[in-house]
């Protein structure tokens, strides 16, 4: 059992950024550009972000390199400062930017991880796969007792490899001890989830909480694996 960390047990990443945008007086949409690429990162739908240079089959940007431990986080805010009057029309605030990242709030959703705890005491083997940032490592990690849940933690930004490429869904499968078919991923993004079942991996797309049990329990019961809610 796999689960993606960032809109799955945790509330989705980067709340209120729009209102932000529109705060700064920035042009519409251009602040996901700027941070992540063309796409839909933030919502968790389709559309991986996907503007920059290619690398291999794969397009990247440099929030991909960051969450692949390419570069630093301070790599990074170097170059969101250098590509901003472009992309912004104007230089980008960093400040106010710091001062909307320390105010955002991130939640967790507690009764998906009770839930994962009793599917860890009922024997099922969990992990986690996340497409993160080194520098936020301690933070994340301490929302809920990560290590202490998962056996095994994919980190994008340790093992030089994200979602949605498809090695890192294999990887993991081999560090858990089990084929891909056998497996079930738990993902908020839409392409996430379709590149694992390229590989035959089963998925479930992480709406709410307690609709993601409701379906994980009868995926359940449709295998045959007992487990107590």
């Amino acid at each position: 059992m796999i689960f993606d960390y960032g809109g799955v047990f945790s509330s989705p990443l980067f709340g209120g950024l729009e209102n932000f945008e529109t705060t700064m007086g920035y042009p519409e949409g251009s602040l996901v550009t700027l941070l992540f690429g063309e796409g839909t990162y933030i919502r968790g739908g389709g559309g991986d972000p996907c503007d920059g240079a290619v690398d291999g089959d794969m397009p990247t940007h440099d929030f991909h390199r960051l969450e692949r431990g390419e570069i630093t986080l301070d790599e990074y805010v170097a170059g969101l400062a250098e590509r901003a009057p472009t992309v912004l029309g104007r230089e980008i605030d960093l400040d106010a930017y710091q001062r909307y990242l320390s105010e955002m709030s991130l939640g967790v959703h507690w009764p998906l991880v009770h839930r994962a705890q009793r599917l860890r005491d009922d024997g099922l083997a969990l992990a986690m796969l996340t497409n993160n940032i080194r520098e936020f490592s301690d933070a994340w990690r301490a929302t809920f007792p990560v290590d202490e849940l998962f056996p095994v933690v994919v980190d994008s930004s340790r093992v030089g490899m994200r979602k949605p490429e498809p090695d890192i869904y294999v990887f993991t499968c081999e560090q858990v001890g089990v084929e891909p078919h056998a497996a079930v991923f738990i993902d908020d993004n839409a392409d996430n989830c379709a590149a694992a079942e390229e590989l035959g991996i089963e998925t479930i797309r992480f709406a709410d909480p307690w609709t993601a049990i409701d379906e994980l329990d009868a995926m359940l019961e449709r295998r045959g694996t007992r487990s107590i809610r």
